[in-house]
This record gives C-alpha cells, sequence and structure tokens, in this order.
C-alpha cells in the first residue's frame, strides 16, 4: 500500500471516529437550529454506472446513500421546498428553534430522473434541479466527462502512442501550462481542475484536438433530463431553477454574453411549461457582484453558489446564498452526514 493511500485511510478512519462521537455528543446538530442547510447534490447514482464511467468523488452519493440522507433529513430537519423559503423570507416567517433545509441538485443529471426522482417521490420529499437548458433533451456531455472519458481512451493505449498525442497537443496548444503533467500523473481531478481556468474557446478547442490526435469521435450518448422527464417531476413534487444556458463560467465571459446566458435560461423554463422557481445557480459556483446583478435585473428572486454555508431568517446576500456540497465519500453514514451538515469537514478552510 502506497503512503498516499495509507494517509488517505488514516484520515478517514479519524474522520468516522470523530463523527461517531459527534453524533453521540449533547447538543447534536443543535447549532443548526434558527438555520438553513440548502444541500447540493449534483449525482445520484448505481453500481453499474460508477463502473462505467469515471465520476468525480465530489460529483455524485450512491442511491443507498440518498434514501439514508432522506431518512435522516425527514427525521432532524424541517424539509423545504425553495419556493416555500423564499416566501418565509419574504413574509418573516421564521422559527429560531427549527433545523431547516431545501433539497438541491445541479446540471439535471438523468440519474436525477432514474434514481432520485422515486426516492423523493417515495418520502415526499420536495427538491429543485438547476437546469442548464441548452443541454436538455440533447445527447451532449459537460465538458469535465468529455475530459475524463478522453484521457480513458489515452491511458489504454501504446506509450508510443501516448507520447506522439501528447507532444502534438503541447506544441499545438501554448497555454496548457501543467495539463501534460496531470495526463502523466493520471490525476484526472487535477486535470479537470487545470482545465477550468481555460476560457471556453479553449476548451473547445483542446476536446476537439485531442479527440482528432486520438482519431476519435466524442461521445454520443444521453446523460441529462429530457423536457418529458422534467415536465413528469414537475408533477411530482420537483421544482427547477436556471444554471444557465450552456453551463459556462460565467466570470469569463462579457457582459453581453452573461446576460443571455441568464435571460435565455429563464424563458425557455417559462416555454417548457415545468414547475420552475425564480433562483439562479452560478455555474461551478464561480461569481461576482456583476454576475449577481445581471441575475437580479433578469428577474431572479436569489441565486446560489458553491460556498459552503448556512443561511439564516435575513441573508445576508440573497444573490449569493452559500449551501452544503454532499457527496458520498463523506455521507455515507447517519454520523458522517451529521458531521458533515454540523460544518466539521469544512472548519480548516473557514
Amino acid at each position: 500500500m502506497g503512503t498516499i493511500e495509507t494517509v488517505r485511510q488514516a484520515k478517514q478512519w479519524v474522520r468516522r471516529a470523530a463523527a461517531e462521537a459527534y453524533a453521540c455528543a449533547p447538543g447534536f446538530l443543535e447549532a443548526l437550529r434558527g438555520k438553513v442547510s440548502i444541500l447540493m447534490y449534483h449525482r445520484v447514482v448505481s453500481g453499474e454506472e460508477l463502473s462505467r464511467h469515471y465520476i468525480q468523488p465530489g460529483m455524485y452519493v450512491s442511491t443507498s446513500t440518498f434514501e439514508r440522507h432522506l431518512i435522516f433529513l425527514k427525521t432532524h430537519f424541517e424539509i423545504l421546498a425553495m419556493s416555500d423559503l423564499l416566501s418565509m423570507w419574504d413574509e418573516r416567517r421564521w422559527d429560531s428553534k427549527q433545523r431547516y433545509c431545501v433539497v438541491t441538485f445541479d446540471d439535471g443529471w438523468l440519474d436525477n430522473y432514474l434514481y432520485a426522482f422515486p426516492l423523493l417521490r417515495q418520502h415526499a420529499v420536495p427538491a429543485t434541479v438547476f437546469l442548464p437548458t441548452g443541454f436538455i433533451g440533447t445527447d451532449d456531455w459537460f465538458w469535465p466527462e468529455k475530459m475524463a472519458w478522453l484521457y480513458r481512451q489515452y491511458a489504454a493505449r501504446e506509450e508510443a502512442d501516448k507520447q506522439r498525442c501528447l507532444g502534438a497537443l503541447r506544441s499545438r496548444y501554448s497555454w496548457l501550462g501543467d495539463f501534460g503533467q496531470a495526463v502523466v500523473r493520471g490525476d484526472v481531478d487535477a486535470l479537470i481542475e487545470r482545465c477550468k481556468t481555460f476560457k471556453p474557446e479553449q476548451l473547445d478547442a483542446l476536446l476537439s484536438g485531442w479527440a482528432a490526435g486520438l482519431e476519435l469521435g466524442l461521445p454520443v450518448e444521453r446523460q441529462v433530463i429530457d423536457w418529458d422527464e422534467a415536465r413528469a417531476m414537475s408533477a411530482g413534487g420537483v421544482s427547477f431553477g436556471s444554471h444557465s444556458v450552456s453551463h459556462k463560467i460565467l466570470t469569463k465571459l462579457t457582459p453581453g454574453e452573461i446576460a443571455q446566458e441568464v435571460e435565455d435560461s429563464r424563458d425557455v423554463l417559462a416555454q417548457h411549461r415545468v414547475n420552475s422557481v425564480p433562483v439562479f445557480c452560478y455555474p461551478n459556483g464561480d461569481w461576482s457582484a456583476d454576475v449577481a446583478s445581471a441575475v437580479q435585473a433578469a428577474g431572479y428572486k436569489a441565486a446560489t453558489t458553491t460556498e459552503f454555508g448556512y443561511e439564516a431568517q435575513t441573508p445576508i446576500n440573497r444573490f449569493g446564498l452559500k449551501r452544503v456540497n454532499v457527496h458520498d465519500h463523506i455521507t455515507c453514514t447517519d454520523s458522517l452526514f451529521a458531521f458533515h451538515l454540523a460544518g466539521y469537514n469544512n472548519m480548516r478552510s473557514r
């Protein structure tokens, strides 16, 4: 066993032990009274999907973990629909003794319909899904999934072929920086994080150039819901907010492009007659005062970030709402879930 893996397992053991102690301590979750935890999920997946595709660890929970979460939340929280939360803020209705939570999903993955929706309906839990409207009903993939797929095809090649392909990319795109180092290390997460610094046109060029170098076409397989599925979810207690049109990082766009992303996605949601809420979700969590102003000007009532934290009776900034990111590796038991909800996994950085 390597040193890195040993350290990882040791940290996991310490986290589990601390979580078990926390779950048995007096005042369990007491600090969350009078607050609302807006939970941020992405994918709810089966074991078969994990074996077929690379999915970043921070992007999913298993179906069994998700059902465990729903049961835990119904026991310890008052679960609100996003529209109810907005109304409570507007009408100043708030119980300082209550623990509130809102369940949200980013991106509109197909597994939200296949696996999350039946469990939400079974347990009568409302949720909001933020849709990048340009992807809905298409076979297009988000760029991180394309990047991970290309890496897996690259890794399966002979060494000489890999060196030729990577060398061609480095010589063609001088702005790649340490991208090639992440490829050589096989660190897919680092590769994806490096690519988040690229401009949209650079990302498009890299993806098409890498695919061409491997003499492959990019994959075509539906990964997100379609509008019929969105309407079925609407009828079952799920609401939908905007996650832009193209899922591009808005802080890298011009003011005109930002306005188009927030306005067009709003209009598309209205056209497709889904149960929508006037809440925007910033792609990748990247936002600024100018982006928030554009969202507010488009008629939205609030916007969510990926910043860890909670909201209270009066949010400091309705267009900078904090959330609690949830994924399987740190929430797969009730005690770990409670430990994470209470903020202990985020203490060092906050």
